[in-house]
């Protein structure tokens, strides 16, 4: 044990006559051990012992504790004593008790800091050690443990509780189960009964107490539903017992469903601009109607300010996404979502996921997450399960502004997988051999978790085009989305589009930073370059090393169409250049692959055309499709695990210069994409 200097340990300084003395140097006692967070700590019975060390270079003296005897109590100037405390009485309550302070006096001085401490005779585990809690049914027992270094000892009990014997788990230690024997059918916590113990056949002070919940029980302090007439809800009423739902108000319907959910349907839409009050809901109980709970129904209004949709695809992330929830969960408990709703997809296992709201209780001050629907995901991931889940992802929130948070692997613009049944093995083996991270890479969003769970860009914006929404921003927490292919194919669902032209690190993007600032007052396009650069802030200010790597852009989808016109015009004259010079943002290109394929587009047409007024016609239009361009010193890639430089940034990709080399993969796949018909 680390030695603890007097200095910072003994606080009590007391001088003895009224004559000066000469004081006594700070370090002229120390602790060597024995000693936890200044507490000794005896066992509960009388004679237990416990030993303690000093170092001093005075004549010391240990003074009498109450209930605590020492041995040797006093001695000379030493580089060790060991001193044993011996309990002289014996603690008969079940709580562990401060019997004083140990006063160690050197001279004509007296230094304290030390308490000792005695525990109980029967040491409960500590959760138990005030109340035992028990569902409201009889005979559900719940089990607890305790140690007692005295083998005579027995329980008891008082009121309708019954324990069982005791079994022995080792030397010192037990466990028991406690039970009701009644059913509690109130609305109320009951106290069913206490247990008590004795030792040597001597009753301890003190009672636990037993006590069953209520048997009514709801998760929240009111039910919050949705501002649209028709919309529904889903409610668990946590009870044992059967029971009937009424409702106070002809407005609202209450309908059981299976096991303990009761179905909830609005039939008015809430036209104002502010939450309103519906009605009340009692629960009862069937057997004993007079148990009666109730709970407030509340209907927020029509549509909320901002709709935060989060769609988190894929597996192989999960442990991610549970930490980028818990951001979102933070921000909720801050009140900074104020009208804002928060629904998320989450993807569970490979064949289901589950849609839940994120909200704040700012009664009970918890963040709940409220069920709204699970999912049987299909085998291959196609484009009517992104319509559904879309589909289902605006219904549950209808709001003034849309923002769509994607989680996932990806890898751009290019063609899904199709599976390797219908891949031809030399197509089989250009995916294993371009999209295989390198050697002790880290985990980065790279590609899809395998070939059936992959969906195309142009599937994606089908998808939510299908459910007549339109979206203001998509946030993609995904690698390779800042592409001017996949912005293309997606410029018509959505007005702005925030992504990352690399790979981005698996722990994805820093939510307590940039949602504040999305959910604020300020104009979406400022919001949205406010968020890119805290994204890449992050990555500058909290990481190190590879780790140190984010890149981000903002897309203006209403500039697109006129940035397909400005590139189409520098592609009639386009000279032969070294793809090798052009910035990337891959570490594809090795052995296993003869070219990168994500290219900046800026530099791209700097270095290939040769029409000067065309390429200034470009950049003018590429500044006003972009903004929000941030990055790190270097970018990472799995694919060469390493750090790669960043010597020119525009912030968006194009993958033409594949074209530059034959032997490169995708080049046909390009050639089929949106982007180039437009552009050529």
């Amino acid at each position: 044990m680390k030695r603890f200097s007097l200095y910072t340990l003994l606080l009590t300084l007391l001088a003895i006559g009224c004559n000066p003395v000469e004081p006594v140097p700070n370090d002229s006692l120390s602790i060597l051990n024995g000693v936890t967070n200044n507490i000794i700590t005896l066992d509960g019975a009388a004679g237990s012992q416990t030993t303690f060390a000093i170092s001093s270079k005075l004549a010391w003296e240990v003074l009498d504790t109450p209930g605590v005897e020492y041995s040797p109590a006093s001695g000379e100037a030493t580089t060790k004593a060991v001193i044993t405390a011996t309990a002289t009485q014996t603690n008969r309550t079940l709580e562990t008790v401060k019997l004083g302070d140990v006063i160690i006096r050197l001279s004509r001085t007296r230094f304290t800091g030390i308490e000792a401490h005695q525990r109980p005779l029967v040491v409960v585990e500590e959760q138990y050690r005030e109340s035992i809690s028990l569902a409201p049914e009889q005979n559900i027992a719940t089990d607890i443990t305790f140690e007692c270094a005295n083998s005579d000892f027995e329980l008891f009990t008082e009121g309708d509780i019954t324990v069982s014997e005791p079994t022995k788990i080792n030397t010192n230690k037990y466990r028991i189960s406690v039970s009701a024997t009644k059913d509690n059918l109130s609305s109320e916590e009951h106290t069913a009964g206490r247990l008590g113990f004795k030792v040597g056949g001597e009753t301890l002070e003190g009672r636990i107490a037993v006590v069953q919940r209520s048997a009514i029980l709801f998760d929240r302090s009111r039910v919050v539903i949705n501002g649209t007439a028709g919309a529904t809800m889903s409610l668990t009423i946590d009870t044992p017992f059967d029971f009937t739902v009424t409702s106070s108000t002809a407005a609202l319907t209450a309908v059981r469903g299976e096991g303990q959910r009761v179905l909830l349907t609005v039939k008015e839409r809430n036209s104002s601009d502010n939450e309103r009050k519906l009605g009340v809901l009692t629960v009862s109980l069937k057997d004993k109607p007079a148990c009666t709970a109730t709970i407030e129904v509340w209907q927020r209004k029509e549509k909320a300010d901002q709709a935060l949709l989060f769609y988190f695809l894929g597996t192989s992330l999960k442990g991610y996404y549970q930490s980028n929830l818990a951001m979102v969960e933070t921000i909720a408990a801050e009140g900074t979502l104020d009208n804002s709703r928060v629904i998320v997809f989450l993807q569970n296992s490979t064949n289901s996921g589950s849609m839940f709201e994120i909200r704040y209780d700012s009664d009970t001050k918890q963040v709940l997450r409220e069920h709204i629907a699970d999912y049987d995901l299909p085998a291959v991931y196609n484009q009517s399960m992104l319509y559904t889940i879309f589909n289902d992802l605006f219904a549950a929130a209808p709001a003034e502004e849309y923002g769509l948070y994607v989680g996932s692997h990806g890898r751009g613009w290019l063609p899904k997988v199709e599976g390797s049944s219908s891949m031809s093995t030399y197509q089989a083996g250009i995916e294993e051999r371009i999209w295989t991270p390198a050697p002790g890479a880290a985990m980065v969003r790279h590609i899809g978790d395998t070939a059936s769970t992959q969906v195309n860009t142009t599937e994606f914006a089908a998808a939510i085009a299908d459910t007549g929404h339109h979206l203001d921003y998509i946030i993609f927490d995904v690698c390779y989305m800042a592409n001017v292919e996949s912005a293309y194919d997606m410029k018509n669902i959505t007005d702005y589009i925030l992504g990352s032209p690399c790979e981005v690190m698996a722990a994805g993007m820093p939510y307590t930073d940039m949602i504040p600032t999305m959910v604020s007052s300020a104009p979406l396009k400022e919001r949205l370059d406010r968020a890119a650069k805290a994204f890449v802030d992050y990555y500058k200010v909290n990481k190190e090393g590879i780790y140190s790597s984010a890149c981000s852009a903002v897309i203006a989808c209403s500039e697109l169409d006129a940035l397909a016109e400005a590139v189409k015009r520098t592609n009639s004259s386009l000279k032969d250049i070294d793809p090798d010079t052009i910035q990337v943002y891959d570490g594809i290109s090795s052995s296993r692959n003869p070219t990168h394929i994500f290219f900046d587009l800026e530099d791209y047409i700097t270095q290939s055309c040769t029409d000067a007024a065309a390429v200034t016609a470009f950049k003018e239009q590429l500044a006003r499709t972009l903004s929000g361009q941030h990055h790190t010193e270097t970018f990472y890639s799995a694919y060469n695990n390493r750090a790669n430089p960043i010597t020119t940034y525009c912030g968006l990709t194009t993958s033409a210069p594949i074209m530059l080399n034959t032997a490169s993969a995708y080049r046909s796949d390009w050639q089929a994409t949106a982007w180039y018909t437009a552009t050529h």
